[in-house]
């Protein structure tokens, strides 16, 4: 949690356009510092990993400064003082801002990364599911008391067990 307010952190102009059309994309709505700190949640709570890319960022124009919560700067820092020696090597900055600009782009890339290895499904894509569910409860009749959604526990939780050996398996 916040507790000691406001930071300003400068960006250029094709930082920001990325970080809106993040924003755009997986957060509509939201304003740009609200996305960083969703952003740095996520990475927190591991659901994904900031990874360097070969990036040629075009950090002409303008700084604009952006107000961000203190902790998402104090967590910038952090990360500054973690990976700055090989941002300096792989991407030759030299400062604090610099190395922001860079690192917002590959957490970005990398959220990128990941939304493309996620499915997205609809409602409609477990009409199986449902018909599955009836033929179970036709055939066992009086013997199963599951209800719709213990049944998709358990028969989603062996797709995943059946999942699971098959990677055991390809990988021997």
């Amino acid at each position: 949690m916040p507790g000691k307010g406001y930071s300003t952190v400068g960006m250029k102009p094709a930082v920001i356009s990325k970080l809106q059309d993040v924003t755009d994309r997986n957060y509509l709505g939201m304003f740009l510092p609200s996305t960083l700190i969703i952003m740095m949640n996520e990475i927190k709570a591991e659901r994904y990993q900031v990874h360097s890319h070969k990036l040629k960022l075009d950090l002409t124009g303008r700084y604009n400064s952006i107000t961000i919560r203190s902790d998402v700067k104090e967590w910038l820092q952090e990360n500054y003082k973690i990976s700055g020696q090989e941002y300096k090597e792989k991407y030759r900055i030299e400062c604090f801002t610099k190395f922001v600009s860079y690192f917002l782009v590959n957490m970005i890339e990398s959220k990128n990364d990941t939304q493309n290895n996620i499915l997205n499904l609809k409602e409609t894509d477990f009409k199986w599911l449902h018909n599955e569910y009836q033929k179970q409860k036709k055939v066992l009749k009086n013997e199963m008391e599951l209800n719709f959604e213990q049944f998709i526990d358990n028969y989603i939780s062996g797709l995943f067990d059946k999942i699971e050996m098959a990677k055991k398996v390809l990988t021997i």
